[in-house]
């Protein structure tokens, strides 16, 4: 139970995730058997009841999973997922259609996967955040400007519509069966070996999917919307994007901070706003922190909507002025990210609302494990 206890520790969780999981079902097990056969030998069964509740809470939370793996494919021995990976941006997309799904995809929430090619790893489970779910049509990979390596203060980004639809222009018409989207960034372990899976190209798998989990923001009951967020953490607002920007939506401003490493990850999710850049309501003020090959200047023709700048966004000035550009009205910040990404701006938030700005309200995503 000490070890069970030890393992369990956030450190670990975070760094270690197949070693917290690995060891967390052996050692309950462990501790079950064990609680089992020494009250079995000193009691003579008398104290057996106390360890069948044990017993049936594990099961049955292993069942209701079993039945959520159900819910969105009760064909969950063919359930295909396409995965890919770009070398330039370092990022694993999975595309998995939602054929037989029962259960609606909510903003924010996430899934457990199960990846059933590996023969060794078939039984583990990782959590991902769900990027956003597409039907309808990408968009080819977008040429983008070179990015300038000064810091810019705000410009004129209303290029006419030729120039802009021009960077984003269709490439093929996909099915109209809705597919789940998750961008993953590869380190060690899991994510590392679906990484070898599609290094030359892309690759269907066999996966199973368990969820949604989480809680989902009512973010369109607010009038402004403020993402503050940072890599792989575009995925939150991608989720809500198509929610928020509805035609029956009650919101009128959306704007995404978004703090990106690698302009190649900027060109390849760029695609994905395709058919919400042109909403006036939406902006992405994207700051591109390291690789950028070129010097010049920043361009003057960028997708519509878009304004990119190089260097780290200025957190406490982006949540000042979307407060004050919303006056009254409510707002809500929401950020996803770096630690020190999100207690910049939940300073922020407070000091905004110390000021008198009551309508501002703060939420942070981020996974706890």
């Amino acid at each position: 139970m000490s070890l069970l206890l030890a393992f369990s520790f956030y450190g670990i969780r975070r760094a270690h995730y197949e070693i917290f999981l690995v060891t967390h079902i052996a050692l309950s097990i462990a501790a079950l058997w064990s609680m089992y056969y020494h009250v079995e030998i000193f009691t003579n069964g008398e104290w057996n009841i106390f360890i069948w509740p044990c017993l049936f809470i594990w099961i049955l939370d292993r069942t209701l999973r079993f039945l959520r793996v159900l819910a969105f494919d009760w064909q969950f021995w063919n359930t295909k997922a396409t995965v890919s990976y770009d070398p330039v941006s370092n990022l694993v997309r999975m595309d998995i259609p939602m054929l037989r799904s029962r259960v609606a995809p909510r903003p924010g929430t996430y899934y457990y996967i199960y990846v059933l090619n590996d023969p060794l790893y078939f039984h583990q489970n990782h959590p991902f955040t769900l990027a956003y779910v597409t039907s309808l049509e990408e968009s080819e990979h977008i040429p983008l400007s070179p990015v300038s390596s000064r810091r810019s203060t705000h410009r004129d980004h209303s290029t006419s519509s030729t120039e802009s639809d021009a960077l984003l222009t269709p490439r093929r018409r996909q099915s109209s069966t809705p597919s789940m989207v998750y961008l993953i960034r590869p380190y060690d372990g899991f994510t590392a070996r679906l990484k070898s899976h599609c290094l030359s190209r892309s690759k269907t798998l066999r996966v199973n999917i368990e969820g949604p989990y989480g809680h989902s923001v009512p973010l369109q009951s607010y009038q402004n919307i403020l993402f503050i967020v940072g890599g792989t953490g575009i995925a939150v607002p991608l989720s809500h994007l198509a929610r928020l920007l509805s035609p029956s939506s009650t919101v009128q401003n959306v704007k995404i901070v978004w703090a990106v490493r690698e302009h190649a990850f900027l060109c390849s999710i760029l695609r994905d706003f395709k058919t919400l850049l042109g909403d006036e309501r939406c902006m992405l003020e994207v700051h591109v922190t390291q690789d950028v090959e070129h010097k010049d200047d920043i361009p003057d023709q960028t997708p519509r909507g878009v304004e990119i700048v190089v260097g780290r966004p200025d957190v406490s000035l982006s949540v000042e002025e979307a407060a004050e550009d919303a006056g009254r009205c409510s707002i809500a910040v929401v950020a996803c990210g770096p630690a020190r990404m999100a207690d910049e701006a939940r300073r922020a938030s407070v000091s905004m609302i110390a000021r008198g700005f009551k309508g501002v309200d703060y939420f942070e995503e981020s996974f706890k494990w």
